[in-house]
């Protein structure tokens, strides 16, 4: 595995390649939290999630979790955890090299008939890649699209979400 730099969550405001992605869900950001907070159901929703794996505290700042996604494996340590309203949390070790550190934040806020679920990723290349932020913003964009998955769970059946 490659470590990852862990920088602070407010890296985000300068981070060389930044993905932002808003996603509006027909449920409470309580329901919402509760579907981001249980680690085993993500690759029902997240679109090419194959696994995730628990290594310690499930829940709170400091939780640290393995994912799979693709031929890709991370492990991620939760550094924001506030119930109902803010995920923050950083890649701390891939199983592929090319980047110097990855931050994600997943902020929920209510709206009327539900929620608003913003989505903000932090990138930085390491090595050769820290001088193509455009192929990094590329591929850590085709990494992250399932995220949007988690339309469906909120979807009422035979509705349009």
């Amino acid at each position: 595995m490659f470590s990852l730099q862990v920088p602070d969550p407010d890296w985000l405001t300068r981070a060389p390649v930044r993905i932002a992605r808003e996603l509006h869900l027909e449920a409470s950001p309580a329901a919402v939290f509760a579907v981001l907070c249980d680690h085993a159901s993500w690759p029902s929703w997240f679109k090419g999630m194959r696994r995730t794996r628990v290594d310690g505290a499930a829940a709170g700042a400091g939780a640290l979790r393995t994912v799979w996604v693709g031929a890709t494996r991370v492990q991620e340590r939760f550094l924001v955890w506030e119930p109902d309203a803010r995920l923050s949390f950083a890649v701390v070790a891939s199983n592929v090299p090319g980047l110097r550190a990855m931050l994600e934040d997943w902020r929920l806020e209510p709206e009327t008939g539900g929620s608003k679920l913003s989505i903000t990723i932090g990138a930085e290349g390491a090595g050769i890649f820290a001088h193509a932020p455009g192929l990094v913003k590329a591929v850590v964009a085709a990494s992250t699209t399932g995220a949007a998955g988690i339309t469906s769970v909120f979807t009422p059946p035979g509705g349009a979400g």
